[in-house]
């Protein structure tokens, strides 16, 4: 039998290959075309994202609480049933209404894995003797996990997708169960929970110490969601903006596998940057670039578009690092899986608001007006959300240097 600091090492590993093997998704460099071939419009793509942000958004916090007093192995285990089941509806599939079903469902798993996996991780580093890596930097193998997962199955879908549009599909209803396999040996280190019988005060708690308590913590939470969701904009762009460029379809995974590719490596480095320049200027870096990502798409609608998008992976691979880091870092144990969920649902909240007129505005008048205008949102963002960031964490350098 494994002795426990054993089991909690091992743990690790497993979080990280449970990473890799749910953002393995087959279908996902070709899922805009493979909902076009059954005649869906931009708006309507858009649309079914919106369903599965509005589901995410009623159940992210549930779901992260549910993690926090219930554990976060049965939440990923949960998780991975859901994935699967999703994948088999999507497969049986041809209609609007069918895919709404399908995206019921990942919402579900998705809220269900949103924050637990954070958390078991920060669980599990806290109860280790002897941590060979730092939090950030076990952060940044998570993103590198997820994103060279999801690169190497930008690559087979890709090219499964030369053959059929469907096959990606069948591929990713396999696979898809990996994650709940794995969970089913994860080890739950002991923790301080909260009460299972008080959940007014249990909310109100996590209320107050997320958005009373502390501005820089409510501020780096606020500046979690508007940039997360600043690059999920972006990611459901790219299909329908490289098919309207006269990209061939051939060319859709090696294209997914690289942007995947650059959040790997950035996350995998975050740490080392924020060392490096400061965390002040990683933040600058984080809120700059999707502005010039924007711009960059809609001045230069062609190959050069393409290369300015990498400035969205970028902005991501650093935001889940150093952002999630600087939350995980200030709140406790008891709550951390429910942190991360509020987190996230700003995110889909945001995108279930912005994406359909992201739709609407590429499918009436075109790309270029549309990242314009997204550009133009993201500079007032840099203004309201994180200069107030950067001036209030000084603050609170400025007090930590007094005490």
């Amino acid at each position: 039998m494994l002795d426990t600091q054993q089991k909690l090492q091992s743990n690790i590993s497993k979080v990280l290959f449970i990473n890799f093997s749910y953002m393995f998704l087959v279908l996902i460099p070709v899922i805009v075309p493979f909902f076009q071939q059954y005649g869906l419009s931009m708006e309507q793509i858009y649309i079914l994202q919106s369903i599965f942000a509005i589901s995410t958004v009623v159940l992210e916090v549930p779901s992260g609480y549910v993690a926090d007093l219930l554990g976060r192995k049965n939440s990923l285990i949960a998780a991975g049933i859901f994935s699967g089941c999703g994948m088999l509806i999507l497969n049986f599939s041809e209609s609007f209404y069918g895919f709404i079903l399908f995206e019921l469902l990942t919402a579900i798993s998705v809220s269900l894995f949103s924050g637990s996996d954070v958390a078991l991780i920060y669980d599990t580093l806290a109860q280790l003797k002897h941590k060979s890596f730092s939090e950030s930097a076990v952060l940044g193998r998570k993103i590198f996990s997820s994103q060279i997962g999801e690169t190497a199955a930008s690559l087979l879908g890709g090219a499964l997708a030369l053959y059929s549009l469907n096959l990606p599909a069948k591929i990713h209803a396999i696979t898809a169960w990996i994650p709940f396999l794995i969970a089913l040996t994860l080890y739950e280190p002991p923790r301080k929970k909260m009460d299972k019988l008080r959940h007014l005060e249990n909310l109100r708690y996590i209320y107050n110490s997320l958005f009373r308590k502390s501005r820089l913590l409510t501020l780096i939470v606020l500046n979690l969601m508007v940039y997360g969701v600043s690059t999920l904009l972006a990611v459901w762009a790219f299909q329908g903006y490289w098919k309207m460029i006269d990209v061939p379809l051939y060319y859709f995974g090696y294209l997914w596998a690289a942007y995947n590719l650059i959040v790997a490596i950035t996350g995998k480095y975050a740490h080392t940057a924020e060392r490096k320049l400061g965390s002040v200027g990683v933040i600058i870096i984080i809120a700059i670039l999707p502005i010039i990502g924007y711009f960059g798409m809609g001045y230069f609608v062609f190959w050069a578009g393409i290369l300015f998008g990498l400035a969205f992976q970028v902005s991501r691979g650093l935001g889940q690092v150093i952002l999630r880091d600087a939350l995980n870092a200030r709140v406790t144990a008891d709550f951390r899986a429910t942190a991360n969920s509020i987190a996230s649902l700003g995110v889909r909240l945001s995108f279930a608001f912005l994406g359909p007129l992201m739709g609407f505005l590429i499918d009436s008048e075109g790309y270029s007006i549309t990242f314009y205008c997204f550009g133009g949102f993201y500079i007032a963002a840099f203004f309201v959300f994180c200069l107030p960031l950067l001036a209030q964490r000084k603050h609170f350098r400025e007090l930590v240097d007094n005490d």
